[in-house]
């Protein structure tokens, strides 16, 4: 998202490793109280959820002689909070967790209380030759509200990882 270079191809088998990687670090972050993090499952009115946004895309690739292959990749998804609020301080509210959960991917300071900071020190470990080497995110913002008052608040996430593929030699 960050990066307005276009991909080159798709990275199957990182779609479903990124997938899990990230349910797996939502599920962790510290500011969650009683909230739970889904995949692409929302409630009606309420409710919080993460969905991958085009997949695992491959960026860039270079290939050996030998037939070892490097790619950089990204995995851009957006966090959706749903709520029923029309009151400014529950919106704000929001917005703040939106954007505390985004600071955390990043690895930056995120007040979860007030005056109480947690910092994400490391990401998932991969398997199959990939490894997360960075994420980004862009501002929160929300939706329209629909005819029931229901509103929508967007969070879009990047992660950026590597991929070596050793080819197999018989």
């Amino acid at each position: 998202m960050a990066d307005l270079t276009k991909p080159i191809g798709v990275d199957p088998t990182g779609y479903e490793l990124l997938t899990v990687a990230v349910y797996e670090l939502l599920k962790q972050y510290p500011g969650l109280n009683k909230n739970e993090i889904l995949f692409e499952e929302l409630g009606k009115s309420s409710g919080i959820s993460f969905s991958a946004d085009n997949g695992a895309l491959v960026m860039t690739e270079r290939k050996t002689i030998t037939g070892k292959i490097w790619q950089t990749c990204q995995y851009p998804f957006y966090v959706v909070y749903r709520t029923t609020s029309t009151m400014m301080n529950q919106k704000i509210s929001v917005q703040t967790f939106l954007d505390s959960l985004g600071k955390w991917l990043c690895m930056e300071p995120a007040e979860i209380k007030k005056g109480q900071y947690e910092q994400l020190t490391e990401y998932p470990d991969l398997s199959q030759g990939r490894k997360i080497t960075r994420v980004t995110r862009l501002n929160s913002y929300a939706l329209e509200p629909n005819d029931e008052g229901v509103q929508d608040w967007i969070l879009p996430v990047t992660v950026q990882y590597t991929n070596e593929i050793e080819p197999i030699h018989k």
